[in-house]
């Protein structure tokens, strides 16, 4: 593998070339539900506040733990890690898209001028393959997928 510190994710990033699909903190879940179902392709869902700076984002696996609790499915087997039940706990009475947000998604971004270690440790502590790329403002500009950083690796 190249060294990943001397690249930086300008190196490797995409622009969109259209708007992504983008949801609100204060929207409900079922805009999550009703974008995952219309886009397939996607795995994540960047949300943003009402000004347009990046909240954090939303993954299938948010959206499937969000229905296990709403089905009960929690219930049926156990869960050995203390951290999953705590999630799933806390999801209980969740109803915006600000409520199924994992904390450890919130800093989940990275800049063009960051170093692809840096984009690959940020995806490896947040447990996501897609990160959006911000500008100083903190609006989305574009996206960088795990294999887009592996490609220049």
């Amino acid at each position: 593998m190249q060294n990943l510190q001397g690249l930086n994710v300008k190196d490797a990033y995409r622009l969109h070339d259209e708007d992504p699909i983008l949801v609100t903190c204060d929207d409900e879940i079922n805009q999550v539900i009703d974008n995952f179902a219309q886009y397939t392709e996607l795995s994540v869902i960047f949300v943003v506040e009402d000004e347009g700076c990046f909240a954090g984002v939303i993954t299938r696996t948010d959206l499937l733990d969000w229905t296990r609790v709403k089905v009960g499915a929690a219930l049926f087997k156990p869960l050995g890690d203390r951290g999953k039940t705590l999630r799933l706990v806390s999801l209980i009475h969740a109803s915006k898209v600000s409520e199924i947000l994992r904390q450890e998604t919130v800093e989940a971004a990275v800049s063009p001028d960051d170093t692809l270690a840096d984009a690959l440790r940020t995806m490896i502590e947040a447990d996501l393959v897609i990160l959006p790329v911000l500008d100083e403002d903190r609006h989305i500009i574009g996206s960088l997928t795990l294999s887009e950083l592996l490609n220049r690796a």
